[in-house]
């Protein structure tokens, strides 16, 4: 047996247990205070709280002191059953399991455990209050979508809904020859920089495109096909902007070109396309 080891042990355990004590000393004698004093609302004395907190405070503080860590505010639990034992037990039985009991268990417990309670309250309640509004949103937008479907099948002119129905046509053929025509360079690495080249700057163009809710609602596969080709026509329509800024600074390149898709608006109602890079004049 390592006898080194069994000592430090030892004397981490009464190092421990002088903490626990000290820690239920103060606490005890805070709630005596409260007693003394009569310091309650409604007939339901205030210590109940403040002597485990006190207890549990001066317990983590002299084992900072002494042990260099926390032991869990053991005291603050020892404290938690004298107050109850006393004050709704021996005291007052009559006030029984309430909402004041469990009110002391939670501050019990957020002073010894405050990591693990915090993330309790912080990450599995707002989850569990996000998801619960996640499934809530996503019942509204189903009978939203619905009534919007009838509305626009039904209650609309007959011309009106050909007319939303309509996808808009995108020619990438003449896109292509229209952007090739330029005498322009789209570079999407940086290699080329060790040929001779004059660094003009970052540049960066951007085409806004709105949703179309009136074809989403109606028809839904045609408001897929609408919004790819939106965003085809906005990726060229951003290449030839970010082209012509770099030529109106005398260049005639662009490198490290990268292009970027997002959803903007309130509530998303539009998406954002953005071409940028660093234009170069390529000798």
């Amino acid at each position: 047996m390592n006898f080194r080891n069994r000592d430090v042990k030892l004397a981490y355990i009464r190092e421990a247990i002088l903490c626990i004590a000290f820690g239920t000393a103060v606490g005890l004698g805070v709630y005596a205070s409260f007693l003394y004093f009569e310091i309650d609302i409604f007939g339901w004395n205030l210590g109940l709280i403040f002597a485990p907190l006190a207890a549990g405070y001066a317990e983590t503080y002299l084992a900072n002191k002494i042990i260099g860590e926390s032991i869990g505010a053991i005291s603050a639990f020892i404290l938690f059953l004298d107050t109850v034992i006393y004050g709704f037990i021996w005291k007052n039985p009559t006030l029984g399991f309430n909402v004041i009991t469990v009110g002391s268990i939670g501050v019990i417990l957020q002073a010894a455990f405050p990591t693990l309670i915090n993330y309790i309250i912080l990450v599995v309640g707002v989850g569990l209050i996000s998801y619960l509004l996640g499934i809530f949103k996503r019942i509204t937008s189903y009978f939203s979508n619905k009534l919007n479907y009838f509305y626009y099948k039904h209650g609309r002119k007959q011309l009106e809904v050909v007319e939303i129905q309509t996808v808009t046509k995108f020619n990438e053929e003449e896109s292509n020859e229209r952007i090739n025509s330029m005498d322009f360079y789209f570079i999407t690495s940086t290699d080329i920089l060790d040929r001779p080249h004059v660094n003009l700057g970052q540049f960066h163009a951007t085409v806004i495109i709105e949703k179309d809710k009136r074809l989403i609602n109606s028809d839904p596969k045609k408001a897929k096909i609408e919004t790819l080709n939106k965003f085809k026509e906005g990726k060229d329509e951003c290449l030839i902007k970010l082209a012509q800024n770099i030529q109106k600074a005398s260049g005639n390149s662009v490198v490290n070109l990268e292009i970027q898709y997002g959803v903007i608006g309130l509530g998303g109602d539009s998406y954002q396309v953005t071409a940028m890079g660093m234009g170069i004049y390529l000798k």
